[in-house]
């Protein structure tokens, strides 16, 4: 697990880790876990997010996705 990471969305600061390794431009999965729960992000049309939609977060999760691409470069 890496070491807590922050984002602030909605005016609201969000912390959450990620489970894999460092990211790389390589993988096409990458696990985070956001207030206790797992949650797996996969690359669609370039862009980092999950893919069901009716996930009460999921604007948080593909914002947290795109935050990591930024940082990691990928």
């Amino acid at each position: 697990m890496s070491q807590p990471l922050r984002l602030t969305y909605g005016n609201s600061d969000v912390v959450f880790y990620i489970l894999n390794k460092k990211p790389s431009f390589n993988n096409q999965k990458i696990d985070i876990m956001l207030e206790g729960e797992t949650y797996q992000l996969q690359k669609f049309a370039g862009k980092w997010g999950t893919n069901n939609v009716d996930e009460p977060r999921h604007g948080v999760i593909n914002a947290i996705g795109n935050m990591i691409s930024l940082r990691y470069r990928i």
